[in-house]
C-alpha cells in the first residue's frame, strides 16, 4: 500500500523524460510535483512554494548552479527540506552536499526512489 504525503516536491533535472519519470514516482506516493530545469528556477520555485518539503534534483544541472551546489543553498534557506541528489557520476564526495542529503546512483529503478522516499517519511514521522 503506498504511502500518503500532503506536501509536495520539487524534480530539478535537465533532462525532461527522466523528470517526468520521478514526478510520476513521487505522485504515486501522494506528491504534489513541481520541476524545474535549473537551479535559478529551483530556487524561484521554493521561494513561491513553502509546502515543498523535497527536493530531488541531478548533481549535473547546466547552468550558473549545478545540483550540489542547488542542494547546499536549499539546505541554508530552508534547512527543513529533504535532499536527493542524483548523479551518474562521482565528480563530487557524498561529503560536498550538506549533511543528511540522501545520494541516489542514476540510472535508479522506480523502486529505488520510492523506498528512499518512504524511509525518509518513516524518519519524519
Amino acid at each position: 500500500m503506498p504511502s500518503t504525503h500532503s506536501t509536495a516536491a520539487l524534480i530539478v533535472e535537465g533532462q525532461p523524460f527522466v523528470g517526468l519519470v520521478a514526478s510520476d514516482i513521487l505522485e504515486e506516493t501522494g506528491f504534489e510535483t513541481f520541476h524545474a530545469s535549473d537551479g535559478a528556477g529551483a530556487m524561484a520555485l521554493l521561494r513561491s512554494h513553502p509546502e515543498i518539503e523535497l527536493v530531488v534534483t541531478e548533481a549535473d544541472l547546466s547552468g550558473a548552479m549545478n545540483g550540489v551546489e542547488l542542494s547546499r543553498r536549499v539546505s541554508a534557506e530552508r534547512p527543513d527540506i529533504q535532499l536527493v541528489v542524483t548523479s551518474s557520476g562521482s565528480d563530487f564526495a557524498s561529503s560536498d552536499l550538506p549533511p543528511g542529503t540522501r545520494l541516489l546512483r542514476k540510472p535508479y529503478a522506480s523502486a529505488e526512489l520510492r523506498l528512499l522516499v518512504d524511509r525518509m517519511s518513516l524518519l519524519d514521522a
